[in-house]
């Protein structure tokens, strides 16, 4: 089934992905594949199975360039895609081989800061190459895998070195040992399942609290439409408290995921939805919504949609797909869409009410409120959008280290 259909379905369902995955590659002309980070602890197991590896040019098997992939330790997250950056960029460009350059070289005094995966050994004989590697961590920390391709060829007419498209399926599984079983979070989020549990009993005791609130004859219909939303974010939080908990100890996706994402795209909606209506001045300014608005609503849910069968496909996949950067980019813009839809409500109302002439008491305190809303609003989708911006911004191929 082609990933984004799965993904699609999977919502009906920056980081480290699952740690039990494949990677299916055909024809890929990258230099360096990021396979994604994973925190080890000091009892961690690193395994590869890789099949059928095969170089689009025979005669290059033969070649002492280097080709195969690499566990490297790395500070954070964001150091790996610079070195991937780096390595596919102006690397491939002088034709140095990722694993040769000191730029990206692990410091060599720190145990286990580079291990190994070579296949060029393998690669021989012109037929496709398998096998298999383990490796057990010892070091804690952050490490982050990749595939390079060192591989090049020239001709006759043409001494500029060419890339060497190459071909292979990867099964990759990462793991702690904990208490004698296996843990398959990652080693700073291995705390992370009771954590949602604990944020789950604290949104429960809120919902009963502002349920409790609402119960009067003064809560207007947006009111309810709040505790409909402080609803459906407890069961997401529920439900995520359920997909790290089955993750942890397993590894892979399971019904917990599906629920998950259902209800992560459910309070997406409902969240621009209410803050849509706020910005409106729906139930509380006006009872009837403009046709200006309803076109704004109409927009933003359809997109929710889209980021959220983005997030899906994000989080099924590895880094090393093709297309993960491409849905990367499209959550990002997608996500910036709403939420500058948002305030254009927002702004239409307090510009409306600015114009008004003879304001009472009450119009005075709403425009307020309203401009108080809009300050807050875009405090929070600054901070909100800042971290996605940089780091959309370092996995562009034009974002290289000087």
């Amino acid at each position: 089934m082609p990933r984004p259909v799965a993904a699609l379905l999977t919502l009906c369902a920056a980081s480290a992905h699952a740690h039990v995955y494949s990677l299916s590659v055909s024809g890929d002309r990258r230099r360096v594949m990021d396979l994604g980070v994973f925190g080890f602890g000091d009892e961690g197991v690193a395994r590869l199975r890789v099949k059928e590896l095969s170089l689009a040019d025979t005669g290059a098997e033969s070649s002492d360039k280097h080709i195969g992939f690499t566990l490297d330790r790395v500070s954070t997250a964001l150091l790996a895609r610079q070195q991937k950056n780096h390595g596919k960029g102006e690397l491939a460009y002088h034709g140095i081989c990722y694993i040769d350059e000191e730029a990206v070289r692990p410091d060599p005094d720190v145990p286990q800061s580079r291990t190994l995966f070579p296949m060029e050994s393998v690669l021989k004989g012109g037929s496709p190459a398998s096998h298999a590697f383990e490796v057990n961590i010892t070091q804690t920390g952050l490490y982050a895998l990749f595939f390079y391709n060192c591989k090049r060829f020239y001709n006759d007419t043409d001494d500029a070195p060419r890339e060497v498209p190459v071909t292979f399926d990867v099964e990759v599984t990462l793991f702690n040992v904990d208490a004698g079983h296996p843990s398959y979070a990652s080693y700073g989020k291995r705390d992370l399942p009771e954590i949602y549990a604990g944020f789950t009993a604290i949104y429960c005791a809120m919902l009963a609290y502002w349920v409790r609130l609402t119960m009067t004859p003064k809560a207007v219909q947006l009111h309810h439409l709040i505790t409909m939303l402080l609803a459906v974010k407890t069961l997401t939080l529920f439900f995520e408290a359920g997909k790290e908990f089955y993750f942890r100890d397993n590894g892979v996706k399971s019904t917990w995921s599906y629920l998950y994402y259902i209800f992560l795209t459910i309070r997406g909606i409902l969240l621009f939805t209410v803050i849509l209506l706020i910005g409106t001045g729906w139930s509380f300014l006006k009872p009837f919504l403009t046709q200006k608005d309803k076109q704004i609503i109409s927009v933003v849910v359809p997109l929710q949609v889209l980021v959220h069968i983005a997030i899906g496909y994000i989080e099924d996949t590895s880094e090393g797909d093709p297309l993960f950067l491409w849905y990367k980019d499209m959550l990002m813009v997608l996500d910036t869409i709403c939420c500058c839809s948002v305030l254009l409500p927002i702004i239409w109302s307090i510009k409306q009410l600015s114009e008004t002439k003879e304001m009472d008491g009450k119009e005075v305190q709403n425009l307020t409120r309203l401009k108080q809303f809009r300050t807050f609003y875009i405090i929070v989708e600054a901070r909100i959008a800042q971290p996605r911006m940089g780091f959309v911004g370092l996995s562009s191929p034009c974002c290289m280290l000087s």
